[in-house]
């Protein structure tokens, strides 16, 4: 394995982070979600990448982005080094961060050769800004930033005809965010909206892959995942808290999704 790469960790306040991992054969990460994005491409080694129960093997050049409603984990086939940046969008164009925050199932790509030296080369440039500040360096990093992104988001729309998703829809999603503690059903939303619960199912298939109580389970999922780890709330309490009729319920979707019970998931993170 070669070990001529190095990206020092640097951040941009607590917006942006990026850095070089090299990760040992064997588990790296139990599942997680995230409170940020998270853009990770190979660059030597390889992978098996899970991402929402669906395994790919990730090698070189294959890279992610996760959003606020993707989970993931990682095991390391073999001696491994993968370039991770975590950012929350802050500070960057709102096209990038609307078609990133209504894409759920993340963002998977496989760049080639030059693509990923040019990929490479730009962490390189918003690391240096970020060390050096250089006039104007928050906006070249940033930049840099974009690029890497702008390149992933074609690489998927080119590769699966990928559309942006309808401001309608992103309007339905960020008002599931907010309110997932309430009553969130399809024909209640819909109403919300002035829409059918048929039109708002249909859009919701089209757009995600995924009906419309998958998508809302998996957003009530990730604060319970949260909740899990950083609360001493019980289980009841949490499923009630994000949402959830019964906390029978509650177990039957977080086994289906996480493939462990929130109890096993709790000691695993809490262990990390």
């Amino acid at each position: 394995m070669q070990n001529n790469y190095y990206i020092a960790v640097k951040q941009i306040e607590n917006h942006l982070e990026i850095s070089t991992r090299y990760h040992k054969k064997g588990p790296v990460s139990p599942n997680h979600w995230h409170d940020y994005f998270e853009f990770e491409m190979v660059l030597d080694g390889e992978y098996e990448h899970t991402v929402a129960g669906e395994k790919r093997i990730a090698r070189r050049g294959s890279a992610w982005i996760m959003s606020y409603l993707d989970y993931h984990h990682l095991n390391c086939n073999a001696d491994a080094i993968l370039i991770n940046m975590s950012f929350t969008g802050e500070d960057m164009d709102k096209e990038v961060v609307e078609f990133l925050s209504s894409v759920a199932g993340g963002i998977l790509c496989e760049f080639d050769e030059e693509t990923t030296e040019k990929i490479l080369g730009l962490c390189e440039k918003a690391r240096s800004e970020m060390l050096e500040k250089n006039p104007m360096w928050k906006c070249s990093a940033i930049g840099a930033v974009e690029e890497i992104l702008v390149t992933a988001i074609r690489n998927r729309v080119q590769k699966a005809s990928v559309q942006n998703t309808p401001k309608l829809l992103q309007s339905v999603t960020n008002y599931l965010r907010q309110n997932y503690k309430n009553d969130i059903s399809l024909s209640t939303v819909a109403k919300h909206f002035g829409l059918s619960a048929g039109h708002l199912g249909l859009i919701f298939g089209k757009n995600f892959g995924m009906n419309y109580n998958n998508y809302v389970n998996r957003v009530r999922l990730k604060h319970a995942c949260n909740m899990l780890t950083y609360s001493n709330l019980s289980t009841k309490e949490i499923a009630t808290e994000c949402g959830f009729n019964s906390v029978e319920y509650f177990f039957y979707v977080f086994k289906k999704h996480l493939l462990c019970t929130p109890n096993d998931y709790r000691k695993q993170t809490k262990d990390i």
